[in-house]
């Protein structure tokens, strides 16, 4: 299998929002609590800071095996946030206004250092291959040529893999708000 890191396209849309259901910790959610995860998780990026995002393809067979998105503008972030998907999450269900209200809060403090902050997926079947750190090795080169000084995510505590994961990759803890907040400076 040969993997390829590439530029984003709206192409790759239904297959970014795919892998990002086909991993999450419940499968079974409603469809409604799908649609908030991939407006958080997804969509925002892929239409505000598409520059930074990027896919893994299998050249064999031109599957798209993960994504990394990332924004490097906290305040365009926050703005949309607060602004746009606010009242989408609330109209779902009320305590996810404060979700996102948590999502924005918690990179906040750490802005003036870790000035990106990212998501990721891989797609089952081609985890533990690699994929994930080829990934994440172009994002930071791409990030520290934009002029970043560093990148930073919220992981969940209990997912002792990803924390391990981001922890090989030079991600430590910087902080908690409930989850693990890790950063790395490029």
């Amino acid at each position: 299998m040969k993997i390829e890191i590439i530029q984003f396209d709206n192409n790759h849309l239904n297959d970014i929002r795919a892998i990002n259901a086909s991993v999450s910790s419940n499968p079974n959610k409603p469809y409604a609590e799908k649609v908030l995860s991939q407006h958080l998780y997804i969509d925002y990026y892929t239409e505000f800071s598409k520059e930074n995002c990027f896919v893994a393809r299998n050249t064999e067979n031109d599957e798209i095996a993960g994504y990394i998105i990332a924004e490097v503008d906290f305040n365009r972030f926050k703005h949309h946030m607060l602004t746009y998907y606010l009242p989408q999450a609330k109209a779902i269900r009320t305590d996810f206004e404060q979700k996102i209200k948590d999502e924005v809060a918690a990179y906040a403090p750490f802005i003036n250092q870790y000035d990106a902050h990212l998501h990721m997926d891989v797609k089952p079947g081609y985890q533990h291959q690699g994929i994930g750190t080829m990934m994440l090795q172009h994002l930071f080169s791409h990030l520290k040529k934009r002029g970043c000084k560093g990148v930073m995510l919220s992981v969940s505590k209990k997912n002792i893999r990803a924390n391990s994961f981001y922890e090989k990759n030079g991600m430590s803890i910087i902080g908690e708000n409930g989850n693990n907040l890790r950063g790395i400076n490029l």
